[in-house]
């Protein structure tokens, strides 16, 4: 089995939040209220019932405005994954296609995952005394689609497929945008499942 790549070009991302909303909607993952806290990002950071958010800053344009930058934030889904080298009960694992999942039923509430990833990706729930995360719609993927975060996506920011052919569009993408446009997470880690 091939290794697969969800890919964000985030020059292309509108911060439409379509990608959050699918997320919630494919995992049936409760809405919880949020308030404005002086930023568009809603809600301010991955939560154990939001495993996807666009992260909105905000940057002086030098004119007296503001640009806005957009960038899709999930698990980055580690090659080498510090989560699942800390699990103690092996509730978090790598699947076929190289992605890292989570058998809930196996998770003892320990947070070892929590403390040990560098992008503070899983969340702890005290509700159910486990931790969640996303697994990059492993059913879907598992039933030859893409996860519903890429299929929702208006835009084309998201892509979803073989590692080889992902790494290619990255590459052809950066070279086309120029500047210091780079592929992130290609390599860093040992490279990830998410670029």
């Amino acid at each position: 089995m091939s290794e697969k790549i969800k890919l964000c070009d985030l020059s292309k991302c509108t911060g439409c939040r379509a990608c959050q909303l699918a997320c919630k909607q494919w995992n049936q993952l409760p809405a919880k209220q949020t308030f404005n806290t002086g930023t568009y990002q809603n809600p301010p950071d991955l939560q154990p019932n939001t495993w996807n958010i666009i992260r909105f800053q905000e940057i002086s344009d030098g004119n007296g405005g503001v640009d806005w930058l957009f960038r899709h934030d999930a698990c980055m889904h580690c090659t080498d994954a510090a989560c699942v080298k800390v699990c103690p009960s092996g509730a978090l694992y790598y699947t076929k296609y190289g992605t890292v999942a989570l058998d809930s039923g196996k998770c003892i509430g320990c947070k070892e995952c929590v403390f040990a990833c560098p992008f503070e990706v899983p969340k702890y729930d005290p509700e159910t005394d486990k931790i969640l995360k996303c697994d990059m719609c492993y059913s879907r993927i598992e039933n030859d689609m893409e996860p519903a975060c890429v299929k929702a996506c208006p835009t084309g920011a998201l892509m979803f497929g073989d590692k080889a052919e992902m790494l290619k569009i990255a590459y052809k993408r950066a070279k086309e945008l120029g500047g210091d446009t780079s592929v992130y997470g290609d390599k860093f880690l040992d490279g990830t499942h998410m670029i």
